[in-house]
């Protein structure tokens, strides 16, 4: 299957520093290639700080992440970290999006995601129920469709010139 995060994904956005033998993760490299993981920018960090963790050699700055290795454990030992992250990542990046990230994703109004739902042009992928008081029961996007319509946004554009006609 595609992967949003894979190995490679992460390695593109490392800076290998063989002097000083670190590797260092640019955050907001890896944000800007994914719009899903952009929007769970909070929960990517969680999930990247509670997994490497427990790793002494690694230390975190602004919007990065620098990773120190010795010559024993080299680049394949932090390829290997980077593929554990790069699944946790990819589980968070691909999980269905809530109404309120898609308005965020393709920049709409929530009156324009009610009526391009309704219509369908924009394609449900499920639904997610909550209690608040209440049950309440929304419906939810997938992260792969919401990615391919962020790469055509004239789409949008003729949607809403659809919508004034």
């Amino acid at each position: 299957m595609n992967h949003f995060v894979s190995q490679e994904t992460l390695l593109s956005a490392t800076t290998w520093c063989e002097r000083n033998h670190t590797a260092t993760l640019d955050l907001e490299a890896l944000l800007a290639r994914i719009p899903s993981l952009r929007l769970r920018r909070k929960q990517a960090r969680l999930a990247l700080r509670k997994h490497l963790s427990g790793q002494e050699r690694v230390r975190w700055i602004k919007n990065a992440i620098v990773i120190s290795f010795d010559n024993a454990e080299g680049k394949q030992g932090i390829a290997r970290r980077l593929e554990e992250s790069a699944d946790i990542l990819d589980a968070i990046a691909t999980r269905a999006l809530t109404p309120k990230e898609i308005c965020k994703a393709l920049e709409i109004s929530n009156q324009e995601r009610l009526r391009w739902t309704k219509d369908g042009r924009l394609k449900t992928s499920g639904t997610l129920t909550f209690a608040a008081g209440r049950r309440v029961t929304v419906p939810t996007y997938s992260a792969r469709w919401v990615a391919d319509l962020l790469k055509n946004n004239r789409m949008i554009d003729g949607w809403r010139k659809q919508d004034t006609a």
